[in-house]
């Protein structure tokens, strides 16, 4: 028979496979089995007994509660829970330099350094992956240098600074080459790829994406596939963009992954949409994204098919769907407090509004995209926004004197 420490290794193991293949539900069900199998405390009769022999091991629970966290903040993180997240991290990291083990301190600062980024707490996230970066030099580790070097230009990248960040990621991809990491090598590429194409260069980013694509196929990765081609879809334009998209959206279907089909469902649905206002197959292609994403529990995903939806119905005059679909994708957008989301819903619900005639509702609606706009520096729209609203009072006016 296992003892309680065999058993705990083994649920572990099983919980961070379950986690690398993206399954979070089944991974946190087991990570969360563990505590109930280091309990020191056994249950007779309604009266807690005490497990004598596990105060003798305490160490060795220590740490592999502390591996538990590491894995379980990852999850925290996919459910957008990021102070649950941190506090994990910062327990496991202490535990994890308190016994000198390298390997899990070092990805203990990068998950928090990965946690600060998701919060958009950038400062934090650069300090936590410099700390990673020294670590890595002080062991001579080429592999996790090019990690944190790649990790660096991401905050960079997030920071708009887009020359700093491709200096970081092409001196992640440089020693990336010297290791025998080669898919670490390939999603370096495609980062760039990424960089480059939102600071404006689409025709260089292009060229990144090709390499990847190449690289991908020989691997026989066919999820990153997928991924990159989209990436280069959003660099084409035209038949040329709808024609990648397409392409992607049959290789996620061969890679099986939901995730892949949805995403990909959603950008070419979204394309289809401004190039070939072709309804049932939009529908088809939403409503299974949507479908997808629900799935998954993925928020932020059903928020965008959600809106699309109501933009395919908003451009067929269909109001009434078209609203609904607008206050689902706003109800998910306000639950995770994502503000350009509810202000591009809340300027779409005006517009529904002002074709109904309900002036007061559209400037209802209008003033609160105006004034979330504004409080998020987007002054342009910001404006547009508060121009529409004048406009709306001109017509109310002319109305009622006609």
């Amino acid at each position: 028979m296992k003892n309680t420490f065999e058993n705990i290794e083994e649920v572990l193991e099983r919980g961070s496979n379950f986690l690398k293949k993206g399954d979070y539900d089944e991974a946190e069900r087991l990570l969360c089995k563990i505590f109930e199998e280091g309990y020191f405390f056994s249950f007779k009769k309604g009266i807690p007994k005490i497990k004598i022999t596990n105060l003798f091991h305490w160490k060795k629970k220590k740490i592999l509660y502390a591996k538990a966290y590491l894995d379980l903040a990852m999850i925290s993180i996919h459910q957008g829970s990021l102070a649950e997240a941190e506090r994990m991290l910062k327990l496991s990291m202490k535990v994890f330099h308190q016994y000198s083990l390298d390997e899990e301190y070092y990805t203990s600062l990068v998950r928090l350094g990965t946690t600060y980024g998701s919060g958009m707490r950038l400062d934090l996230a650069e300090e936590m992956y410099r700390v990673a970066l020294n670590f890595s030099e002080q062991k001579n580790d080429l592999r996790k240098k090019a990690e944190c070097l790649g990790n660096i230009g991401l905050i960079f990248d997030a920071n708009d600074n887009f020359e700093m960040a491709i200096d970081y990621m092409s001196k992640s991809l440089n020693l990336y080459k010297e290791t025998e990491a080669k898919e670490d090598e390939v999603f370096q590429i495609r980062q760039i790829g990424l960089t480059l194409l939102r600071s404006g260069k689409k025709e260089q980013a292009i060229v990144y994406f090709d390499q990847a694509i190449g690289l991908f196929q020989k691997l026989n990765n066919l999820v990153m596939l997928s991924r990159v081609l989209n990436d280069k879809t959003l660099a084409l334009e035209g038949e040329s963009a709808l024609q990648c998209a397409m392409e992607s959206l049959e290789v996620a279907k061969k890679s099986g992954d939901m995730f892949e089909i949805a995403d990909n469902s959603l950008l070419y649905a979204r394309l289809l949409l401004d190039l070939k206002l072709d309804k049932s197959l939009i529908e088809n292609l939403l409503f299974n994204a949507l479908k997808l994403f629900k799935k998954l529990r993925m928020q932020n995903e059903i928020a965008n098919a959600s809106s699309t939806l109501g933009l395919l119905y908003l451009r067929l005059h269909d109001f009434d769907k078209a609203e609904s679909f607008f206050k689902d994708s706003l109800y998910v957008e306000q639950r995770q407090h994502r503000d350009y989301g509810m202000a591009s819903d809340y300027g779409n619900l005006g517009l529904i509004a002002k074709y109904k005639g309900d002036y007061q509702r559209a400037t209802e609606y209008w003033t609160k995209a105006e004034a979330l706009f504004e409080q998020n520096g987007n002054t342009i729209l910001a404006a547009e926004f508060k121009k529409q609203i004048e406009d709306l009072k001109t017509d109310s006016s002319t109305s009622l004197t006609s």
